[in-house]
């Protein structure tokens, strides 16, 4: 089997990250598999890349592109370079002190994200 080069694993029994994946999925304009960790056995998750764990995709969404694995934040920022609406403010979260607050949203976007 030929692993896609693109993939965003996401939590599929959240409706937020469903919801955010089906958006992402409508506005990529490249090929990305949209996968939910919970479908996927440990063996599955380390095929995609050595380091997914259940752990670390309950934690927070993973994107994986050519071999990198990009985490909460950092996917968000990877993807954003594929998407055409947005593309061209990508750069701005890569300014000084945005990943930080970056970090801090995703982590309060885990946080309650069942309220959401």
């Amino acid at each position: 089997m030929q692993t896609p080069k693109s993939i965003l694993v996401y939590d599929g029994n959240c409706g937020f990250c469903t919801r955010l994946a089906k958006s992402i999925r409508e506005k990529t304009n490249e090929k990305i598999t949209f996968v939910s960790y919970h479908k996927l056995s440990k063996l599955e998750l380390e095929s995609i890349h050595k380091q997914l764990t259940n752990e670390l995709c309950a934690g927070e969404v993973q994107f994986i592109e050519e071999g990198n694995r990009y985490p909460g934040f950092f996917a968000v920022r990877q993807i954003l370079w594929k998407m055409d609406q947005y593309k061209y403010f990508a750069f701005l979260l890569y300014l000084p002190l945005i990943p930080f607050l970056g970090m801090a949203t995703m982590y309060l976007l885990k946080r309650f994200r069942s309220k959401l």
